[in-house]
């Protein structure tokens, strides 16, 4: 095992060609999933605006802006 660990640290070691677009790609996987992993890690957070006391503030009782004859 120990000798498969020391041919895989010269082989990083070696210099190698990457193309402009295979490097940008690379970048663009490794953000999209560091967002990707960072949303299923974060806690779940609900937000809820309003305080849920029961006024609806609905117009229930007709059109108000009629003026009456």
């Amino acid at each position: 095992m120990k000798e498969k660990w020391n041919e895989f640290q010269t082989s990083l070691e070696e210099m190698t060609l990457m193309k402009k677009r295979e490097y940008f790609l690379t970048l663009t996987v490794c953000l999209l999933a560091g967002l990707v992993i960072r949303m299923l890690i974060s806690p779940r957070k609900f937000t809820m605006i309003g305080n849920n006391n029961g006024n609806n503030n609905g117009n229930n009782e007709g059109n108000y802006d009629e003026t009456e004859e």
